[in-house]
């Protein structure tokens, strides 16, 4: 399994073409405890997918969260009379919400050793390697493990990558949009709009409502400018820095003791890169009623402590595989990527 850069896209380079992606080639020891990300702003979306540099759109976990076990959650309540669906597609999302936080900023180099400051033209604006979504990068992370595609543009700009998936458009059906409404429903069910209040899960679900958290973070020799979607904050532990104040949120079916290893996987990458160090995961028991509720710690090795330890096993996955990995493939864009385009 190889992640392929096409030659034609880029004549100007003479790099190799190929990464391969064996799991054996990245089981090498990864330092867990440098890889901190650091958050150093937030912003919030609206309808239209429009821009609000404040923390309007932050959801507050329920007060009792620690304590649920035993639950009854209808996931369809309110569907479809109190759903608001996505107004952008997924063929349109760009980046302009973090370059538009970016220039809320004053247009400051971000990443500096010193923090903030007035920025030269000629110099690099956003002082990081990288400018990705933690979706994206997600799902490079997994990719020694998980064996499906993904593709994404990069473009190089006065000396920053800016990575940003390519998606196409999925045909509508009603089952799509039953499971991306009740995903989001849990939300409703678990936070709210104010601290300490209890959540309303009869209003309105507005797909284009978000929270998003803009981190800095060292990997290797990589710096990234990392935007992730947050689902909640737990408010008990303001002592905390955030990212480490937010809790993921996950829907499943089955039992507690019996999660997939991929899906660990998958749980464990998005939460991990983020910083974010909880997930709750609420489990069906038949297509729309949540009755358990279980809490994950995400460490470098919380989520796989039931994972086979044998390269055979169809099931295995490591954690120190992926970050090798990813480190590998940013190294492998800056080999590829080499044109600084200033259009």
């Amino acid at each position: 399994m190889y992640a392929t850069y096409p030659q034609w896209m880029n004549p100007h380079t003479s790099a190799r073409s190929h990464l391969p992606t064996a799991q054996q080639l990245y089981d090498s020891p990864f330092n867990f405890a440098s890889y901190k990300p650091e958050e150093i702003g937030h912003l919030s979306r609206r309808a239209g997918r429009s821009y609000c540099n404040d923390a309007r759109n932050k959801r507050y976990l329920r007060n009792d969260a620690q304590q649920l076990s035993n639950v009854s959650f209808d996931l369809l309540r309110g569907y479809p009379h109190k759903y608001i669906r996505a107004s952008i597609k997924r063929s349109q999302r760009s980046m302009n919400h973090i370059l538009s936080w970016w220039v809320a900023c004053g247009g400051q180099q971000l990443g500096s050793p010193g923090g903030a400051a007035s920025f030269p033209t000629s110099s690099r604006p956003l002082n990081f390697d990288f400018v990705v979504r933690r979706g994206h990068l997600a799902k490079v992370l997994v990719t020694p493990h998980v064996q499906y595609g993904w593709k994404l543009a990069v473009t190089l700009f006065r000396g920053t990558y800016f990575l940003l998936e390519v998606a196409e458009d999925e045909d509508f059906t009603e089952a799509r949009d039953r499971i991306d409404y009740m995903g989001h429903k849990f939300e409703h069910y678990m936070t709210s709009a104010t601290p300490g209040q209890a959540p309303d899960p009869s209003g309105v679900l507005d797909l284009n409502d978000g929270f998003y958290s803009i981190s800095k973070v060292s990997l290797k020799s990589h710096s990234l400018l990392l935007c992730a979607e947050v689902d909640s904050e737990d408010p008990t532990v303001r002592y905390l820095k955030a990212p480490a104040t937010y809790v993921e949120l996950k829907t499943t079916q089955g039992d507690p003791e019996n999660v997939s290893s991929i899906k660990k996987l998958r749980w464990w990458a998005q939460s991990f890169l983020g910083g974010i160090p909880r997930i709750i995961a609420g489990f069906k028991r038949d297509d729309r009623t949540v009755e358990k509720c279980r809490i994950f710690q995400v460490t470098q090795d919380g989520l796989t402590q039931t994972v086979s330890r044998s390269w055979a096993a169809p099931d295995f996955w490591k954690p120190a595989v992926c970050m090798n990995f990813l480190d590998a493939f940013l190294s492998f864009v800056k080999e590829v990527v080499t044109e600084d385009n200033p259009e």
